[in-house]
């Protein structure tokens, strides 16, 4: 008797006690594990552990999970005392006005440095550092580059024409210059 012989012989118990006798010998839990062992196995199964894994994971999220985010942020940022929060505030006010004093005071010994560098004080206010020392090489920048700008504005004008210091306002002459110079036109005085 062949296999589809065997089923078509079946066929008319499929209802009975019997039938569900035999067949549930043939499912043992030993047999369906190593069913599930095979590549059929886990790929038939593998969508209802999906499913499941997805609805279990859920209802730990709704259990759970709120009270740890609460945990962790108490435990990063833990509730502050009002006196704690004050002081902290008192703390960042008293360095603010440190530091604008000192930016202040910075301040004043720049502009006496630009004054007796002779550069422009107006431009002092830009080149204030952190400390002494980062204000004194930012001025000495400062002085660098506007030495440069001014030589390199005098010698255009230079290289522009002639300019002869005082030559475009004449003195005034007295008679006899006069008449010596219109007498003699080729002598300059």
């Amino acid at each position: 008797m062949t296999f589809e012989e065997l089923v078509k012989a079946m066929k008319p118990f499929e209802g009975s006690d019997e039938y569900k006798k035999f067949v549930d010998g043939l499912f043992t839990p030993e047999r369906v594990k190593a069913y599930l062992e095979t590549t059929a196995g886990q790929q038939a199964m593998q969508p209802y552990i999906d499913k499941q894994f997805t609805k279990g994971l859920e209802t730990w999220k709704t259990n759970n999970l709120q009270n740890l985010i609460d945990a962790e942020i108490k435990a990063r940022f833990p509730e502050a005392d009002p006196k704690d929060v004050e002081l902290a505030n008192m703390k960042a006010q008293l360095e603010a006005l440190q530091k604008e004093s000192t930016r202040k005071e910075l301040l004043i010994k720049a502009q006496a440095i630009a004054a007796e560098k002779k550069l422009p004080t107006s431009l002092i206010s830009y080149f204030v550092g952190d400390d002494e020392k980062a204000t004194s090489k930012n001025i000495d920048v400062l002085e660098k580059a506007f030495t440069e700008a001014l030589s390199a504005s005098v010698d255009e004008r230079l290289k522009q024409g002639n300019h002869v210091p005082n030559g475009d306002k004449q003195e005034p002459m007295d008679g006899v210059t006069a008449a010596f110079m219109q007498r003699n036109p080729d002598i300059k005085i």
